[in-house]
């Protein structure tokens, strides 16, 4: 790695925002692991990077970031690299179920509300050019909620 173990820690520490968990609505879904302030972007897009941050320096991360990933690279407490993020942020993201619950605007990647730790973020599907086709069960009177 070219970057610093200061710099790696800092950018995980901003990075690191949401998890994948349960979802009540449907499936799995993405969560707020912390609080996210309203116009706070997810970085949904980004491509994985791979940190060579050793394990004796996540004392210096945010504890729920320092947790989500030892969840997923447990082998990091044996030196071995590891990559952020290990998901499409968006290809999970659930729609709203109500207008009201929307807190995230998934076309410019920024959120639309405070979004307090553990709850789900949603988005608005009929936002995305082609949901008539990708999202057909939207069109079914019991899910137009959001027009």
């Amino acid at each position: 790695m070219e970057q610093s173990y200061e710099t790696q820690i800092d950018e995980l520490n901003e990075r690191v925002k949401v998890r994948v968990a349960p979802s009540k609505i449907h499936g799995v879904g993405i969560f707020a692991l912390r609080f996210i302030g309203k116009g706070q972007k997810l970085y949904a897009d980004n491509m994985p990077v791979v940190y060579d941050l050793p394990y004796s320096f996540f004392g210096k991360l945010f504890p729920e970031v320092r947790q989500l990933l030892l969840e997923r690279w447990p082998s990091i407490v044996n030196g071995n690299v590891f990559a952020y993020p290990t998901e499409r942020v968006q290809a999970l993201m659930n729609h709203a179920p109500t207008k009201e619950q929307i807190n995230y605007d998934a076309i410019n990647d920024v959120t639309i509300k405070d979004i307090p730790a553990g709850t789900e973020i949603f988005e608005n599907y009929k936002l995305i050019p082609g949901w008539e086709i990708a999202h057909i069960w939207l069109d079914k009177p019991s899910h137009d909620i959001i027009k």
